[in-house]
């Protein structure tokens, strides 16, 4: 059986990918990628929610704690958009398109904060 963490994981990937697929059948990919990203987004506060909060706190100051949530949303964004931006270049366009970068961008958000943290995740 698939554990609650990886649940949680995949969770913000399919919802970035659903919201921003379905919104751009309405409206132009770039935005449809805006929002499914911040749809993702909450993705990696359930991410961080696996640490072991108590060593965390003991070995992050509050500063580095917040480049790291700064870290994982500039991942989100810059590869989500950055993705975007390649598919638009390559003339490709659509929901599956949008789902794809919003997915990937997200992704890669959880994956920058789990390499920073690896050693507090429970």
């Amino acid at each position: 059986m698939v554990g609650r963490r990886t649940l949680e994981f995949a969770v913000g990937i399919v919802a970035a990918a659903v919201v921003s697929g379905g919104l751009s059948l309405y409206v132009a990919m770039p935005y449809a990628l805006a929002v499914g990203l911040a749809a993702g987004t909450p993705s990696l506060i359930r991410t961080s929610t696996r640490l072991d909060r108590d060593a965390y706190d003991a070995a992050k100051s509050s500063t580095e704690q917040v480049v790291d949530g700064a870290l994982a949303a500039g991942a989100t964004a810059a590869v989500g958009l950055g993705g975007g931006y390649a598919v638009l270049s390559a003339g490709i366009t659509g929901p599956v398109a949008s789902a794809v970068a919003a997915a990937v961008g997200v992704f890669a958000g959880q994956a920058t904060f789990y390499a920073r943290n690896r050693e507090h995740l429970g």
